[in-house]
């Protein structure tokens, strides 16, 4: 069983993955250094990062 998309196009192309400046890196670790712990997830959630993004 083939799967063709209806047009015969091609897929939809991957997203691009995500790159983050230096200034940007520097300024959310300050700030998710300082804030409480309890707040530390919403700091990620809100600049939509994973804690494995972060390296304690």
């Amino acid at each position: 069983m083939t799967s063709i998309s209806p047009g015969g196009s091609d897929p939809a192309p991957r997203p691009k993955r995500s790159t983050f400046s230096p200034e940007y890196k520097l300024r959310i670790m300050a700030e998710y250094e300082v804030v409480p712990k309890n707040e530390k997830g919403a700091v990620l959630h809100r600049e939509r990062l994973y804690h494995s993004h972060v390296k304690e």
